[in-house]
């Protein structure tokens, strides 16, 4: 609808409708109007050029060229652009279907960040020149075409059972805990005629390796987009490549992070990366929290790190609240245990005796704090010790808060007797098996002695041998 349709209709409103309609068509024809599709189409490297002086769509943030597609996933890095490709997808996408709908990971998000974030979709219409109405309380975003976008949490799939779409928008679905079905409803009620070829979606992205994503990103009718934060350097804020990217560079988080990669499970390992779960639950509903502390022997450059783990328990489930390891000297990393024991009302601090139970007491003691301090011996290997907090998380029992993205590389990377100490990992151990009731290596141990030992060299596993096809 062009400027003078917009004038002939105002014709027929009520003289406020009249005055409020001239105002805003007076500001958009004043406004400094940047188009985010530039005339060099998927070969512009989004950066300033004649006739588009200022930063628009790159290549990768175009959508798929023709007609037989029905999801673009960008999978990519973080600071890649991707809410701004989000916005401006949806905005296409109001010029053919008259319902869209936004999925964020959670309710919040869908306002916060698809909507009002700073590259949402009032901002991609008001550098578009079109106008638009939002209204948080419904959810509903109304674009200039008269098309409406409807906001869901990705937390509550079942309302996208009844409401029909021609299109959607999902950002960051590999990390919805309830994807599965929040997909099934979804595809139930994409049914609006209007978008050439059919339905069509975007989904936006950094990735986690489950069965949702490795399935719909290899569909055949899916065009996958991988794009690194590299891509985005110039757009990003010094502090921030400072602080994260360089930090990630060339570490196997950093895949996933900065690159846009899917991990795989990495052989050996204890934990596998389906088994980490998700969750949002504030520390405030647990029953009991404890802080585990797995202490660095020495305090210098070439010191290991000190684990330090939040860990809540609510009835039998149990949520891993926050990961403070790092490179601490001993009178920093009580601090932090002590701030930490504060902060979450924790019942105790969690520590092995074998090393570092009477040293954390004393440094906690020296900085002030009053908190409990739990020994508890090691009498095993670590990997005997963590057996048990696996069997909770394949039992889907342990769930995580987001943010521990070191913590859940050290968890799914370690391999027992294979490189250096996990002092994370430990820590998370001590505090889970503390809250489990003190279970640890004398029950698991007990179940184990009733079991054949495992070979130590799988080529004479006959079972693994018998799949394999060797005998």
């Amino acid at each position: 609808m062009d400027f003078e349709e917009i004038e002939q209709r105002a014709k027929h409103w009520d003289q406020r409708d009249q005055i409020r309609a001239a105002r805003e068509l007076e500001r958009i024809r004043n406004q400094n109007i940047q188009h985010w599709y530039c005339d060099r189409g998927r070969r512009c490297d989004g950066k300033p050029h004649e006739n588009y002086p200022y930063k628009h769509a790159r290549g990768d943030q175009w959508p798929p060229a023709g007609q037989d597609w029905f999801l673009w996933f960008i999978m990519s890095g973080r600071g890649t652009g991707k809410t701004r490709s989000g916005g401006n997808f949806a905005r296409k996408m109001s010029q053919y279907t008259p319902r869209i709908a936004l999925i964020g990971r959670r309710g919040p998000d869908v306002r916060q960040t698809m909507i009002e974030g700073p590259s949402g979709l009032i901002r991609s219409c008001e550098l578009a020149g079109e106008s638009y109405d939002w209204k948080p309380a419904l959810k509903e975003f109304t674009f200039q075409s008269g098309a409406k976008a409807f906001g869901y949490s990705g937390e509550e799939p079942d309302s996208l059972r009844g409401p029909e779409h021609g299109a959607f928008w999902a950002d960051e679905p590999s990390h919805m805990p309830l994807i599965e079905e929040v997909w099934y409803n979804l595809l139930l009620g994409l049914r609006v005629p209007g978008v050439p070829g059919g339905a069509k979606g975007l989904a936006t992205s950094t990735p986690l390796p489950n069965e949702w994503t490795k399935r719909i990103s290899a569909k055949e009718s899916t065009r996958l987009v991988r794009v690194p934060t590299s891509i985005n350097i110039d757009n990003l804020d010094q502090t921030y490549r400072e602080n994260v990217i360089a930090v990630l560079e060339g570490t196997r988080i950093g895949q996933q992070e900065l690159e846009g990669l899917i991990l795989e499970d990495v052989e050996g390992s204890l934990w596998k990366n389906y088994m980490i779960q998700h969750s949002t639950v504030d520390f405030e509903e647990m029953d009991k929290v404890v802080v585990g502390v797995d202490p660095a022997g020495t305090a210098n450059r070439k010191s290991d790190e000190t684990g330090i783990v939040v860990v809540g328990r609510r009835a039998k489930e149990f949520f891993v609240l926050q990961d403070a390891s790092g490179k601490y000297s001993p009178q920093a990393w009580a601090q932090e245990v002590d701030r930490l024991y504060r902060a979450y009302k924790a019942n105790s601090v969690v520590v092995e005796t074998n090393f570092g139970g009477d040293m954390v007491k004393q440094n906690l003691v020296n900085s002030g704090s009053d908190a409990l301090v739990v020994e508890r011996r090691a009498t095993r290997g670590k990997d005997v010790r963590a057996e048990p907090v696996v069997a909770l998380y394949e039992q889907k029992r342990v769930f995580h808060k987001d943010g521990l993205g070191r913590l859940e590389n050290e968890m799914t990377t370690w391999v027992p007797g294979v490189g250096a100490s996990p002092n994370r990992v430990d820590a998370l151990v001590w505090a889970i098996n503390e809250l489990n009731g003190g279970t640890s290596e004398a029950a698991f141990l007990s179940a184990r002695s009733l079991m054949p030992s495992r070979p130590t060299n799988p080529r004479l596993n006959p079972i693994k041998a018998l799949i394999q096809g060797r005998r």
